[in-house]
């Protein structure tokens, strides 16, 4: 009896042993992926501070993004940059790091060196920390804004600043400028090239529909509001008037301009007439644009080419 109890002693022994081995060697193995894998989620936590505000991918592929970096210490590597096709392909490019707080602008050149990738539907982007790639933050579903090739200049009015060409406004005096990001004043902006003399285009938005002037290029052209409520386009001598009265809430509205051919164009939500003119001469001046209480004004946009296909900029600005 006491040989059998001696064994059960040495056996338990034997058991406590081996679990303590195994709990060594657990405990080597775990603890460190365990801080590996905090470390991990303590990274992917940061990844969060990333915000993709603008995705706009224009006709010719070039895509230009908007990324906002909220608060955070860490040093980045840099950025990666994921675009993704509507059959799930996906193609990276990698862009310098932007600094804490920080608002940055990127430009893409279209991706054509993989025949293929189609279309892109969607974009993500990545810190990348220490050599390691975080957590990836994806644009929404439907957030592109798809805008025909030729844009040179585009006032969103989030701000004073030309979104594309960097011309920048001033508020007349007197006047409040933007609020809510549209404008609701006098506005005059710089017009750093968008000195034309042959085709171009303006597309904006306008709510309300009092007579009176909008868009005005100084030695150049005017858009205004008629009494009638119809969009006027004067050029010199020349003139053309839309077909469509505007209606109290927001309009679309696009001008394209081809001298000398029956294809200018005046678009007032979509639909148009034509109008003739001879010759066409943009001016040299500023570009004053006025937005006033009863008339907001937002989303203009200049073109260096003329427009037909406006589909693309009537859905994805869409204020009503």
């Amino acid at each position: 009896m006491v040989k059998r109890g001696q064994a059960n002693i040495v056996a338990a022994i034997l058991i406590v042993l081996i679990v303590l081995v195994v709990v060594g060697i657990v405990w080597n193995f775990v603890v460190p992926l365990v801080r590996e894998k905090s470390q991990e989620v303590q990274f992917g936590k940061f990844t969060i501070n990333l915000e993709l505000r603008d995705v706009v991918l224009f006709e010719n592929g070039v895509l230009m993004l908007n990324v906002h970096r909220g608060s955070g210490n860490e040093n980045l590597d840099g950025l990666k940059f994921v675009f993704y096709d509507e059959e799930g392909n996906s193609v990276t490019r990698d862009k310098e790091a932007i600094s804490e707080l920080e608002t940055k602008t990127y430009h893409f050149d279209a991706i054509t060196e993989n025949e293929e990738f189609g279309k892109i539907s969607r974009v993500g982007v990545a810190p990348i920390i220490n050599g390691k790639l975080g957590m990836v933050i994806e644009s929404k579903p439907g957030s592109i804004l798809k805008i025909p090739a030729g844009v040179v200049s585009w006032w969103r009015f989030d701000d004073l600043t030309d979104f594309v060409g960097g011309n920048t406004c001033t508020p007349e005096e007197g006047e409040e400028g933007i609020s809510n990001g549209v404008l609701n004043g006098e506005v005059s902006c710089s017009a750093n090239n968008l000195n034309f003399v042959n085709n171009m285009a303006i597309s904006f938005w306008v709510k309300g529909n009092t007579a009176g002037e909008i868009i005005t290029k100084t030695n150049g052209y005017e858009i205004s509001i008629t009494d009638e409520k119809k969009i006027k386009f004067v050029s010199g001598t020349q003139v053309g008037i839309s077909e469509t009265v505007l209606g109290e809430n927001w309009n679309h509205v696009v001008i394209s301009i081809v001298p000398e051919v029956l294809l200018s164009k005046i678009y007032v939500n979509k639909e148009f007439n034509t109008f003739t003119i001879n010759s066409f001469n943009s001016g040299d001046g500023n570009l004053i644009i006025n937005g006033r209480v009863g008339e907001e004004v937002d989303d203009v946009m200049i073109f260096d080419i003329p427009i037909t296909n406006i589909e693309g900029i009537y859905s994805t600005q869409n204020k009503n």
